[in-house]
């Protein structure tokens, strides 16, 4: 397919149910997307691939979208979601009707009147929530519409689920304090195998170290074995594990396992998928500026550092010290500076809806639209495995 032109500016948001399991993304653009372009990231740009058991929440145009796309893509996992006015309107009943025919979900944004007469193939709701109650007038929705009900927000309040909203995007602020009460030993160890590691230690030495915790050493053969690491036979040996691995990606599963929930917990790790995304997204931008491989390197553990204030509650200037960092990875986490610190400025501008702030920083940083939505699908990829197995 032809890349529109212009393309738009695209953000690819996590969206988790209660547990803090990622359930869906949420896809939005500075204008609401049309078919062509919809085709052209799923298809072309592999984002239907991605997805997996995903389903994705995608910010269109049902006027401009075309139902034959359904043939091209799993149409069972797109929620087209459109404004409440596209709900009501005579004018969009045919083109809603036709997407609903052809398989698409259909989600309406923002809370109907009680007498609103829906399209009645529209299933589920997306609404803006502070976190803390049910909006008036939603119970009575409830009744009527089957869901998944979608609650958009960035509070740092995260209701307990009385509100019957089944999806929640932009709150991660809330769901941090449960990671936060995870074991300081094990988090102290990784970060003493991570300063090892960037010493290039003997291998003896690290790995007398990882199997000073029992759950360290089952999660990080658990991680290496998972699927986002291609390797045809099973690791069963933390010797091996290094040797197969390399300095390198060890370093990475390290990092990741920083965020890996606390032993015995029955919810996903809120910050595991969001600082892999970050990571993962770092390293993508620093291959597209034509930054080297061992700033390549340094992006990603800038991506992934950059939650560990959230993680463990303290300065990151705190955190960082005993791991003799690199200065340039230093200045980009502490003080935003550097071609790194640019990338990261990127990052975190992405982690909301399209605005200026993220088209500004991408100027800055000299990545054009395209580039950017390729970069965030394919970290996205990357971070959907490691999700499922961590």
């Amino acid at each position: 397919m032809n890349v529109p032109d212009p393309f738009p500016l695209i953000v690819l948001q996590p969206v988790s149910d209660f547990d803090h399991r990622w359930v869906a993304l949420l896809l939005e653009a500075d204008a609401p997307l049309s078919g062509a372009v919809l085709a052209h990231l799923l298809v072309d740009l592999r984002l239907a691939e991605t997805l997996d058991c995903l389903a994705c929440v995608a910010w269109v145009d049902p006027l401009a979208v075309d139902p034959a796309l359904a043939a091209e893509i799993p149409a069972e996992h797109i929620v087209l979601r459109f404004p409440l006015a596209a709900a009501v309107a005579p004018a969009s009943q045919a083109a809603l009707a036709a997407l609903h025919a052809a398989g698409f979900r259909l989600m309406a944004t923002g809370l109907p009147g009680q007498d609103s007469a829906l399209f009645p193939g529209i299933s589920s709701l997306a609404i803006t929530c502070p976190g803390h109650a049910m909006p008036a007038g939603f119970g009575e929705w409830l009744r009527k519409l089957p869901g998944p009900h979608l609650a958009l927000g960035t509070t740092e309040n995260v209701c307990p689920g009385f509100c019957k909203f089944h999806w929640l995007a932009g709150h991660l602020a809330g769901q941090v304090s449960s990671v936060t009460k995870g074991s300081p030993t094990t988090r102290g160890l990784l970060l003493k195998l991570l300063s090892l590691v960037t010493a290039d230690a003997d291998t003896a030495e690290i790995e007398a170290v990882i199997k000073r915790d029992p759950n360290l050493s089952y999660q990080l053969l658990k991680l290496v074995n998972s699927v986002a690491f291609a390797h045809s036979g099973k690791i069963t040996n933390f010797t091996q594990a290094i040797a197969l691995l390399g300095r390198r990606q060890l370093q990475r599963w390290l990092q990741l396992l920083l965020y890996a929930r606390a032993q015995g917990s029955e919810t996903a790790s809120p910050l595991l998928p969001r600082a892999a995304l970050r990571a993962s997204l770092m390293e993508a931008l620093a291959k597209r500026v034509r930054l080297t491989r061992e700033q390549e390197d340094r992006a990603f553990m800038v991506g992934m550092f950059s939650l560990l204030e959230s993680l463990f509650g303290s300065p990151l200037t705190e955190i960082v010290a005993p791991l003799n960092l690199a200065e340039e990875i230093v200045q980009a986490l502490v003080g935003g500076t550097g071609a790194l610190g640019d990338l990261l400025a990127v990052v975190t501008a992405s982690e909301g809806a399209p605005s200026t702030t993220l088209a500004q920083a991408l100027t800055a940083a000299g990545i054009d639209n395209a580039d950017w939505a390729a970069a965030l699908i394919e970290a996205a990829c990357w971070t959907v495995q490691v999700s499922k197995e961590a």
